[in-house]
C-alpha cells in the first residue's frame, strides 16, 4: 500500500436553499488543519424537523464533529469520527428532549477525514460521499433509507429508487435515537494524488445524475465545480436545499 505524503488539498463549498424551502436546513464545514496542510475535515448534514429544528441539528452535528476531530484526534481516523458522530447525536437527542419544540427533529451527517495520506469517512443518513478516481465515480457511502434497503434486496432497481415516492425516508440519523450505529470506511484508504471527493446532500442527487456530477466535477476547479452543481440542480427544480463540498487532492508543487 503506497501512502503519498506530498499532496495539497483544494477545497470550495457551497449551499443555497432551493428554490421552494423557507429556510436552509443543511449545515457544511471544512476544518484545516493549523500545523499541517495535508490534514483536514469536510462535514455535510442535512437537518430536519420542521420550524429551525432542523437547522439546529445540522448545525449542532458540524459543531460537535468539527470540535471533536480537533489537531491531536487525526491520527485515529475511524474511532475518531465514530465517537464524534455519538457525541453529536447524544447532544442533538438531548436538546430536543429539553426542548418541546424540538421533539423529533434529527439530522443527517458525512464527514471526510484527511490526514497523512489517508482518508476515512463517517456516515448517517443519505447525504453522500463520492470519489472519483482513474475516471471512474464511485459512492462510497450507504443511502440509510428504506428505497436504498429495498433496492440492495433486489425489490427495486437503482433506476426506480431514484424516483421512488419514498426515497427520502430514513432507517438512521443523528439525534432520533439515544444510540445511533455509524458507517466508517472498514479501515483508513490510501488516498491519490487527481482525487476527486464530493459531499453532498439529497438536493443535489435528487435533481442531478451521477453521470452529470461526473462531468461538472471534472477538468473544473473545486469552485467552477461546486457552482456548477448548485445552478444544475435549481435548474431542474431545486425544491430541497443544495449543499455540496469538493475536494481535490493534487500535486504539493
Amino acid at each position: 500500500m503506497t501512502i503519498i505524503q506530498d499532496y495539497v488539498i483544494s477545497v470550495a463549498l457551497a449551499s443555497d436553499i432551493g428554490c421552494q424551502r423557507q429556510n436552509n436546513e443543511d449545515a457544511l464545514q471544512y476544518l484545516a488543519s493549523s500545523t499541517d496542510p495535508r490534514t483536514g475535515l469536510a462535514i455535510v448534514a442535512d437537518g430536519m424537523g420542521g420550524h429551525k429544528a432542523g437547522e439546529v441539528a445540522s448545525q449542532e452535528a458540524v459543531s460537535v464533529i468539527a470540535r471533536h476531530c480537533q489537531d491531536g484526534y487525526f491520527l485515529t481516523l475511524p474511532q475518531t469520527l465514530v465517537t464524534a458522530f455519538q457525541e453529536a447525536n447524544q447532544k442533538i437527542n438531548n436538546y430536543a428532549n429539553e426542548h418541546f419544540e424540538c421533539r423529533g427533529m434529527g439530522t443527517t451527517a458525512t464527514a471526510l477525514m484527511i490526514s497523512n495520506g489517508l482518508g476515512c469517512y463517517g456516515h448517517v443518513g443519505d447525504t453522500r460521499l463520492y470519489r472519483i478516481r482513474d475516471g471512474q465515480m464511485e459512492q462510497l457511502t450507504q443511502d440509510h433509507t428504506l428505497v436504498a434497503q429495498m433496492q440492495e434486496y433486489g425489490m427495486i432497481t437503482k433506476e426506480q429508487a431514484r424516483i421512488h415516492p419514498k426515497k427520502n425516508i430514513l432507517t438512521n440519523a443523528l439525534g432520533t435515537n439515544p444510540d445511533i450505529l455509524v458507517d466508517t470506511s472498514d479501515a483508513p484508504f490510501p488516498i491519490r494524488i487527481g482525487d476527486i471527493y464530493l459531499l453532498c446532500s439529497d438536493g443535489l442527487v435528487d435533481k442531478v445524475t451521477d453521470e452529470e456530477m461526473m462531468l461538472m466535477l471534472t477538468d473544473n476547479s473545486p469552485e467552477q465545480a461546486c457552482k456548477l452543481l448548485v445552478d444544475a440542480a435549481l435548474d431542474n427544480g431545486g425544491n430541497d436545499n443544495i449543499s455540496v463540498i469538493v475536494l481535490v487532492i493534487q500535486n504539493k508543487h
